[in-house]
């Protein structure tokens, strides 16, 4: 008998074991009822243009009838293709589309689940789409089925559009009077790569084995800021430290800044 949760929970690469929120009916009722508003916005304005070019024929009929299906059909595909699992309405209700691997969607997952999108619509407006999100426990439609993906809540406290002090994280290793080592160049780190930091290092006391992926996400850090394969040795034995330390590098970077505006 099947058990339903609203936890799903990914067994990485590294055994290690993360848990993601799966998203609930009414989070995706709020998007969808987002997306088709903004949906038929699109679409009457499409229909509005049409009737005041006054054209006729059947070719500007049938351009007219393309254009209301591409909007309708294409607008999950595409935003969900560039906004990484997402539309407006996903990220209003603070919800993405991922694999169910825990792994970011892929371009085939989009495609699968927006092309069987249009049996979810059966018999009436999402008909067999709302019994599939009840009687599975992940709450998946046909199309998430087919494309083997989940609809999770964003993880909001690693989001660094939320205010600052939600990127502050717990250090083991690194004291606020330590120095920063000098072959730590921030310039050569993104926001993504905070992101990853900060995310690591509020989830590794949860974590059942973090050894695996506190090492390769050093190691990566590590290569983008060009450090010479003698400095790999240390790093490769204390691989949290260096963590710790380009996540304290941030801290002080985005302190300076404060300061000077």
């Amino acid at each position: 008998m099947e058990t339903y949760s609203d936890k799903l929970s990914i067994d990485t690469p590294e055994n290690i074991l993360l848990d993601a929120e799966i998203a609930g009916f009414g989070s995706r009722f709020v998007a969808a009822l987002t997306d088709y508003a903004l949906i038929i916005i699109l679409i009457v304005a499409v229909t509005w243009l049409f009737i005041q070019s006054q054209a006729k024929g059947s070719s500007i009929l049938a351009f007219y009838y393309i254009s209301v299906f591409l909007i309708a059909w294409g607008y999950h595909l595409i935003f969900e293709l560039i906004w990484n699992g997402q539309t407006p309405g996903k990220r209003r209700a603070g919800i993405r589309v991922m694999q169910s691997n825990g792994l970011p969607v892929t371009v085939s997952a989009v495609l699968i689940r927006n092309i069987i999108r249009l049996f979810d619509f059966l018999p009436l407006f999402y008909g067999l789409g709302l019994v599939m999100l009840f009687a599975t426990k992940r709450t998946q439609r046909l199309g998430d089925l087919a494309a083997r993906t989940v609809v999770i809540r964003e993880q909001r406290h690693v989001n660094l559009q939320t205010i600052t002090e939600d990127m502050r994280v717990q250090y083991i290793y690194v004291k606020p009077i330590d120095p920063i080592p000098g072959f730590i160049q921030l310039d050569r780190l993104t926001q993504d790569d905070r992101r990853r930091i900060v995310d690591y290092l509020r989830r590794r006391s949860s974590m059942t084995d973090g050894t695996g992926l506190s090492d390769m996400l050093a190691r990566q850090l590590a290569q983008k800021m060009g450090i010479d394969n003698l400095a790999m040795g240390t790093i490769a034995r204390q691989p949290d430290l260096l963590i710790e330390q380009i996540a304290r590098a941030f801290e002080i970077a985005e302190h300076f800044q404060d300061d000077k505006s």
